[in-house]
């Protein structure tokens, strides 16, 4: 039975990845199975401002896209990046296409008009990653949206969670710079979706790790079968993973107390 991937791979992962995931994605698709690809780049975007000298504007604390940033986003993650990501995949045996959400008008979004030209995800039409999976293609999607009024920068692991679910599909990794969950300082591989909100609430998983397991029960709210965080440099790791409800198809160690 064909399944369906979709992966968030982090920008802070991308220079490092350990080579064995082209691997491991070529037998995916050489199987018959689905993947798509979203990509992150911020420390490549930060490193694009740094050089241009634009300076970072905040409003309540949170960062604003600025005219000189969404072009820097444009050039440096739906340009370079990605294209960067494609041709390795195409070196690696993987046919894969660059997009981003304004082909097609595939990813559309409201402008948060408070942070600038920043967008939230409103609607996902997957008609175009399906036509490309069909066929045997990657799509590799930049997390740059259609706005009403152009294009708009989105959050890359807000996007990945919003397309896995609008295609629904039977696995969403996120492989970041870590080797998963820890709680309390013990890595966990066994994690339900109750003890990842009682952490959160405890404290016991904080910073940048707050955003990353929300966009794991988000995605599993949105109907994805099977939820992972794995580590970048060593594909060989089991990683944390988090299931919710009953899927036949799927087995897994990480059940949500609540079916």
């Amino acid at each position: 039975m064909s399944m369906r991937k979709v992966i968030k791979l982090g920008g802070s992962v991308w220079d490092t990845l350990h080579p064995d995931y082209f691997a491991e994605w070529k037998g995916w698709v050489e199987a018959g199975h689905e993947l798509i690809l979203l990509h992150g780049g911020g420390p490549r975007l930060s490193a694009y401002c740094e050089t241009q000298q634009i300076k970072p504007v905040f409003q309540n604390g949170r960062r604003v896209t600025t005219e000189d940033v969404l072009t820097g986003a444009t050039r440096v993650l739906a340009g370079e990046m990605q294209t960067e990501i494609v041709t390795t995949l195409g070196r690696y045996g993987v046919n894969a296409v660059g997009l981003s959400g304004v082909d097609g008008r595939m990813i559309t979004g409201r402008e948060m008009k408070e942070l600038g030209a920043v967008g939230e995800v409103e609607a996902v039409d997957v008609s175009l990653i399906e036509l490309l999976t069909g066929r045997q293609y990657v799509p590799v999607v930049t997390s740059i949206l259609s706005g009403e009024n152009g294009a708009l920068n989105c959050n890359g692991d807000d996007c990945a969670v919003a397309v896995a679910c609008a295609l629904q599909a039977d696995y969403f990794e996120m492989i970041t710079d870590v080797p998963g969950i820890r709680i309390k300082g013990t890595f966990r591989e066994v994690l339900t979706v109750d003890e990842m909100q009682r952490a959160i609430e405890s404290g016991d998983i904080y910073g940048g790790m707050i955003p990353k397991t929300e966009a794991l029960r988000s995605a599993l709210k949105g109907g994805v079968a099977l939820a992972v965080i794995r580590d970048g440099n060593d594909p060989t790791a089991v990683g944390t993973q988090m299931k919710e409800g009953h899927h036949e198809r799927i087995t897994s160690h990480i059940w949500a107390t609540s079916h």
